[in-house]
């Protein structure tokens, strides 16, 4: 602009002059008046370079102070408060749900008609608080979450039926409405095998296998609350953390948007690791212990491993595997029904890929527990009877896919399908609010209960799942959520000789949901 005023003032002054008479102003005169403006307009040009030149050194000063200031701040983190970190997460939900059992479906009291059940409309909440604490930096970490769920109704713990109850729908949650600490555990740095150490209440999987984020072992169950300790060794990065296969480079349209929300599953994905997880974990869903059972075993070990895999950023490929010993479910009632206790056994592959920007992932998990001899009186009144020992093989199937950021940045589309066979349990699902695993509510074991009213014995997750969800992200902190779920329960192989099988079923034989959720972080 300077530059600008000066030639303008040099252009009047020029134009001025040339209309003197020349006799009035000598030219030689004039030459020199000229001379002077070039000076002047050659020195103000040299101003302006080094003006510029000064700024950039300026802004490049600014950026290493910047960096500077950055890194004396992280290593001046002394001071406790500067190393313990808190965040939350409150999810509300507005759904209705509906369930139905038809006429003869395995269960208790084997219904004459077919029933239905509608919750018309409920409201649950769930709030969690999560902190973190870097106890000894680089070395010593301290991780815990604390989850509260709640239907706002009435709450009525004496309803046999979940839905006889006004807006409120308790049977989801297990009759627990109180805070409870889902993980609250270390872990300790091995930096001469580039492991790390974990101990205390372990964090089995946030969500679906999909949602990846905070997840250790293993893969399908989820939200478990699991206590013990666990290793994980990574390996050293080769070859096969750098190949892309085939089908993963391209896309169906557009380039990735980096760091948007819609692509939290893919970059959980993309930190992982190859390497591997050996664990020993003490389960004990037994709560109700008389002081004359002390002498009983009351809870079982669990040792599992897991490897895995990656080929490239955008694949990896997982093996689990677990054993459990004396494992036992609940039971309310062992005046007349045993305490049952066995071996369990799993093994299970999960994949996960891309196809044309697409996030696509599968499981396959196979399960084995055996129901030894055993005589019961049923109802505690009957004649007794003999059970003859059985192997009860199970399997699970699980596929999905989500859109990431294929539809917009702030856009996604999750499709999730479980199946479960006749005998697939999970041995950790069985309290609290479960999306897929395990049975939501159930039933009063017929085989050892004519009444229907103990909950004794099995529940394996013979259903197929649908769980489908659109995600909008408001903010990267509010994502609002309409989806929609649906249990398919079938029916039990029967035991041979028997008009109902040892295991124990759903209430319901139908139960779905659609629903709307906002989600808000902090």
């Amino acid at each position: 602009m300077r530059r600008v005023g000066v030639l303008f003032f040099a252009f009047v002054f020029l134009f001025c002059m040339s209309a003197v008479p020349v006799r009035a102003v000598d030219s030689k005169e004039i030459e020199e008046l000229k001379g002077e403006i070039q000076k002047l307009m050659k020195r103000l040009e040299n101003l302006e370079k080094q003006q510029k030149e000064t700024s950039t050194k300026a802004a490049e000063a600014d950026k290493i102070v910047a960096e500077v200031q950055k890194k004396t701040e992280k290593i001046e983190k002394k001071a406790l408060k500067d190393r313990i970190e808190f965040s939350g997460e409150s999810r509300f939900r507005i759904m209705s749900e509906k369930a139905t059992t038809d006429r003869g479906f395995y269960g208790a009291g084997k219904p004459v008609e077919d029933a239905e059940y509608k919750d018309k409309t409920s409201f649950p909440l769930r709030v969690r608080l999560n902190a973190h604490v870097e106890a000894v930096p680089d070395w010593v970490d301290f991780y815990a979450r604390l989850t509260m769920n709640k239907r706002w109704g009435a709450f009525d713990d004496t309803a046999a039926d979940p839905f006889n109850k006004r807006n409120s729908y308790e049977a989801s949650i297990g009759k627990d409405i109180n805070a409870r600490f889902e993980q609250a555990y270390i872990t300790l740095k091995i930096p001469p095998v580039n492991g790390t150490w974990y101990v205390g209440r372990l964090p089995g999987l946030d969500g679906a296998p999909s949602r990846q984020a905070g997840s250790l072992f293993p893969r399908p169950f989820i939200d478990s609350e699991i206590d013990g300790t666990l290793v994980k060794l990574d390996a050293p990065e080769t070859f096969l953390d750098k190949i892309q296969l085939p089908w993963t480079g391209g896309r169906l349209w557009g380039t990735s948007q980096e760091n948007v929300p819609t692509r939290k599953t893919y970059e959980s994905k993309v930190k992982e690791k190859t390497g591997v997880i050996f664990g020993y974990l003490k389960y004990d869903e037994r709560k109700t212990l008389k002081k004359a059972d002390l002498d009983l075993k009351a809870d079982s070990d669990a040792y599992l491993a897991q490897a895995r895999v990656k080929l490239g950023k955008d694949t990896e490929v997982i093996l689990d595997g677990l054993y459990m010993d004396d494992w036992h479910m609940p039971n309310k009632d062992t005046s007349y029904v045993p305490d049952l206790k066995t071996d369990y056994y799993l093994a299970g592959t999960y994949v996960d890929t891309q196809l044309l920007g697409f996030q696509i992932y599968g499981a396959y998990y196979y399960s084995h527990f055996k129901v030894a001899d055993h005589t019961f009186s049923p109802g505690g009144t009957g004649d007794p009877v003999t059970v003859d020992d059985k192997g009860y093989p199970g399997h699970l199937w699980f596929a999905g896919f989500n859109t990431g950021d294929l539809i917009h940045p702030k856009h996604q589309l999750t499709v999730e399908f479980a199946d479960g066979s006749d005998a697939w349990i999970n041995p950790f699902n069985y309290r609290g609010y479960r999306r897929k695993g395990t049975v939501l509510q159930p039933q009063g074991n017929f085989f050892y209960d004519p009444a229907g009213s103990k909950v004794v014995g099995f529940y394996p997750f013979n259903a197929q799942v649908w769980d489908i969800y659109y995600d909008y992200y408001f903010r990267s902190n509010v994502r609002f959520r309409l989806g929609y779920m649906d249990f398919m329960y079938t029916k039990h192989d029967k035991d041979s000789g028997e008009d109902f099988s040892v295991l124990g079923s759903s209430k319901f034989q139908h139960d779905y949901w659609p629903y709307f959720e906002i989600n808000v972080s902090f």
